[in-house]
C-alpha cells in the first residue's frame, strides 16, 4: 500500500509540472542563446572531398565547445551544432586533416547562418 501511495503522490507533481508547462510553455533561456547546426563539406584545393579531416569549434564565451572532434566522412561532409549566447553570437572553428595547413574560420552571423558551406583545405608544402 506504501508503495502506490508514493507511485501516487510522485505522479500528481508531474502532472502538476506537465500542466503548468502546457499552460504557460517553456521559459526562454536567455543564458544559452540558441542552437546552431550546420553540414559542412571539405575538399582540397581542386575540389577534391577530404575525408578524416578534424573539426573543432567552441562558441564564444566558451560555454560550449567540441572536445572531440567531429570527423568527415568518405564524401568530405561532417555535421554538427553548438549552442551560442545571445551576447556576442560567434562560433570558432578549426579544421585539421593530415599533409593539409590547418584552417581557422569563425561564424560571426551566427543568428543567419548558411546552414550549408564548403571549406577548402590546401595541401602542406
Amino acid at each position: 500500500m506504501k508503495i502506490l501511495h508514493h507511485i501516487l503522490r510522485g505522479s500528481t507533481l508531474a502532472t502538476a509540472l506537465f500542466i503548468f508547462q502546457a499552460c504557460y510553455g517553456m521559459p526562454p533561456s536567455y543564458e544559452r542563446g540558441g542552437l546552431y547546426e550546420a553540414t559542412i563539406k571539405v575538399t582540397d584545393s581542386k575540389g577534391a572531398p577530404l575525408q578524416g579531416v578534424k573539426l573543432y569549434a567552441r562558441n564564444s564565451d566558451m560555454s560550449d565547445f567540441i572536445a572531440d572532434p567531429v570527423i568527415s566522412d568518405e564524401e568530405g561532409v561532417l555535421h554538427f551544432e553548438m549552442t551560442f549566447p545571445m551576447e556576442n553570437p560567434e562560433i570558432a572553428m578549426r579544421f585539421e586533416a593530415e599533409g593539409y595547413v590547418a584552417k581557422d574560420t569563425t561564424i560571426k552571423d551566427v543568428l543567419n547562418p548558411e546552414p550549408d558551406f564548403t571549406v577548402k583545405l590546401k595541401p602542406q608544402k
